[in-house]
């Protein structure tokens, strides 16, 4: 077994599960977009429609695969060689979209919570919710996108809520506290000129070039003092290479991935360093990029994407991009020393590397 302690799920995993409330004590949360949600008592069987959930329950109790019945965007958790983190035998319900949740294949798992972000269902009125609500399956949303929240607001609400129905208020509100001093760390590290910023949402070597939107972004890039290229009001959008040339970025930071490693930089837990470098290097090279401000003078990064879509790794991505954007006053940020704090929560550590920089002094 690698790690401090495996993800259980099925039969064994509800035996080994501590009960966290008395049996018929009801519980009352409030999700990220302000919905009131009402359950009988402590679910046991939760689906996530959004797998990168199991970050934030992980972080509240030791096995958070004895409290799921299934899920789904698997792929979008990208853990890397850290699958040991991942629940083992946990029904899919979905792959990467919303049209292919299967409300089929919810509902036969008897889910007593179903938990989304807006980018697998998108509220307001969809057949999949008019599907569960007719069933009488509460319904609860943690993230969104075109109607994101400043970062620690998100992670109030997002940390509020899952310590509610996980039945670890305390530790929810500490965990959002530390979060939200994490960011008033950067924010005050971080002063001078805004540094033109190019953050690539989908880094492939063969396209290019999807930036980052407003409304998901600008909250962490206003935090850590970067002028945001941005292509929408919302989650992002692609530009032509010649938008790119004409912003002429002084800092570029990439997306990477453990999956599709010939199509993106390598960047995930347990991955090789070097190797993720290289991948940089390549998508630095690219023709909209290579002359750019930013690789000339080697302020060329890259996240994994897990850093960006859960709501509890955003302070180490802060930190990140703070000590990127601003290294004078920045230089006593540290994103290792923050990580590490973090995986104290964790029953397994999250091996890097979950950041890395083409210039590795």
């Amino acid at each position: 077994m690698v790690g401090r302690r495996r993800f259980l799920t099925g039969a064994a995993a509800a035996l080994a599960a501590p009960r966290l409330a008395r049996a018929g004590a009801g519980i009352e949360a409030r999700d990220v977009l302000g919905n009131r949600v009402a359950l009988p008592a402590p679910p046991e069987r939760i689906v996530l429609l959004d797998a990168t959930d199991l970050i934030s329950m992980a972080a509240l109790i030791p096995e958070p695969g004895a409290r799921l019945a299934g899920w789904a965007s698997v792929p979008r958790l990208d853990l890397g060689r850290a699958d040991w983190l991942a629940p083992e035998g946990l029904p899919v319900v979905g792959k990467l979209s919303p049209d292919t949740v299967s409300a089929e294949g919810i509902l036969a798992l008897s889910p007593d919570l179903v938990v989304a972000s807006a980018y697998m269902l998108p509220p307001g009125g969809s057949v999949l919710e008019s599907v569960l609500r007719a069933a009488g399956i509460p319904l609860a949303w943690t993230g969104g996108h075109d109607r994101a929240l400043p970062p620690g607001d998100k992670l109030d609400r997002a940390m509020g809520f899952w310590g509610a129905v996980l039945d670890r208020p305390q530790t929810a509100r500490e965990l959002a506290a530390w979060g939200r001093a994490r960011f008033d760390a950067v924010r005050a590290a971080t002063s001078g000129p805004r540094p033109r910023t190019y953050m690539e949402i989908m880094s492939t070597y063969d396209t290019c070039c999807w930036a980052a939107g407003h409304a998901f972004w600008g909250g962490i890039f206003e935090i850590a003092g970067g002028h945001l290229l941005e292509a929408s009001d919302g989650w992002g959008a692609k530009l032509g290479p010649e938008g790119l040339i004409a912003f002429d970025p002084e800092v570029y930071i990439a997306t990477g991935g453990s999956f599709a490693p010939e199509l993106q930089p390598g960047i995930a837990p347990g991955l090789d360093p070097e190797q993720g470098r290289e991948g940089l290097a390549r998508a630095a090279a690219r023709p909209a990029l290579k002359d750019s401000a930013a690789t000339r003078a080697g302020r060329v990064h890259g996240i994994w994407s897990g850093l960006a879509t859960a709501p509890l790794m955003a302070p180490v991505l802060a930190d990140c991009l703070g000590a990127w954007l601003h290294p004078e006053t920045g230089a006593n940020l540290d994103p290792g020393r923050t990580l590490a704090a973090l995986n104290d929560r964790f029953a397994s550590p999250l091996p890097g590397p979950l950041w890395l920089s083409l210039d590795a002094t």
